[in-house]
C-alpha cells in the first residue's frame, strides 16, 4: 500500500489538469449510506414506487416520505477528510480542475470546490414543475416543517414543487454529461473515488479516460471493471486513504 500511495502521489504531482469522478462511497464516511448497500434507502423505500417520475407525479407524497428521511442525513453530513482533499488540490495548487460526481448530497461545493458537475441532479435546489420558480433546499426545509406533507409553489399557480435530483425514468442532464465528458478528455489525471462504476450512463464516463490513454487513479473498497486498466488501484475508504496520497504529494513538492 505504501508504493502504490507513493506511486499516486507521483501521478498528482506530475499532471496540471486532473479531473475527479466520485460516487457514493466518497459519502459514506459522512455518514450517508450507499443507497444500495445493507441499511441504504432502497431497501426501505422500493425506488420504483419511491423515487420514480412518473409515480412522483402521481403520488407524490410517497417521494417526500423518503426525501425527509434523506434530507436529514443530508443536513446532518460534513464533507470528510477525502472532500476536504479535493479542495486542497484545487484552492492549494490549482490541479483540481473539475469533480464529477454522482452524488445529490452537495457534499463537494460544501468542502470548497468551485467546478462541480452533478450528473444525477442536485439536491440543493428544487423547482416549481407548473411555473418553473426555483427554490433553495431551506426553503423545501421550511415547508417539511411546517408539515406541508407534499410542499407546493406558493404563487397562484400552487404546482407541484419537486428538487432538481434525477428520478428513475428521468433523462440525465444532456448539457451535464457533456461538459463531463469534455473535461475527462481534457483531463491528464482521472481520480476515481468511490465508485463502482456499476449505474450507467453515468459510469460510462471514465471509460473515455482509458480510451483516449488518460492516467488513471482508482479509490474504492471493492474491485471496478476498470482496475485493470488504472495506473494505481487503492481498494481503501476514500477518507483514510485520500489523505495519505495528498501529504506523500505535499512531501514531494516539498523535496523537489
Amino acid at each position: 500500500m505504501e508504493d502504490k500511495i507513493k506511486k499516486a502521489a507521483e501521478l498528482i504531482k506530475d499532471s496540471n489538469y486532473i479531473v475527479a469522478f466520485t460516487g457514493a462511497g466518497i459519502s459514506t464516511e459522512s455518514g450517508i449510506p450507499d443507497f444500495r448497500s445493507p441499511g441504504g434507502l432502497w431497501e426501505r423505500y422500493d425506488p420504483s414506487i419511491y423515487a420514480e417520475i412518473s409515480s412522483f407525479l402521481s403520488h407524490p407524497e410517497k417521494y417526500w416520505k423518503m426525501h425527509r428521511e434523506l434530507s436529514q442525513m443530508v443536513l446532518n453530513a460534513e464533507p470528510n477528510p477525502a472532500h476536504v482533499a479535493l479542495a486542497d488540490l484545487e484552492h492549494k495548487y490549482g490541479k483540481l480542475k473539475t469533480v464529477i460526481t454522482q452524488n445529490v448530497d452537495f457534499l463537494h461545493s460544501r468542502a470548497g470546490n468551485t467546478n462541480v458537475l452533478e450528473i444525477h441532479g442536485s439536491g440543493q435546489t428544487a423547482r416549481c414543475l407548473k411555473c418553473n420558480k426555483e427554490f433553495h433546499y431551506t426553503q423545501i426545509q421550511q415547508m417539511l416543517e411546517e408539515e406541508q406533507y407534499v410542499p407546493r409553489c406558493p404563487h397562484p399557480c400552487y404546482g407541484l414543487i419537486k428538487t432538481n435530483t434525477i428520478l428513475f425514468g428521468e433523462q440525465l442532464p444532456w448539457d451535464v454529461l457533456d461538459q463531463a465528458r469534455e473535461e475527462i478528455l481534457a483531463a491528464d489525471l482521472l481520480i476515481i473515488i468511490g465508485s463502482s462504476l456499476l449505474v450507467y450512463p453515468a459510469a460510462a464516463l471514465p471509460s473515455l479516460a482509458q480510451q483516449s490513454g488518460t492516467r488513471l487513479i482508482i479509490i474504492n473498497m471493492e474491485p471496478t471493471m476498470m482496475d485493470s486498466y488504472a495506473n494505481v488501484v487503492l481498494h481503501s475508504k476514500a477518507g483514510k486513504i485520500l489523505p495519505k496520497v495528498f501529504e506523500a504529494f505535499e512531501s514531494l513538492i516539498n523535496d523537489s
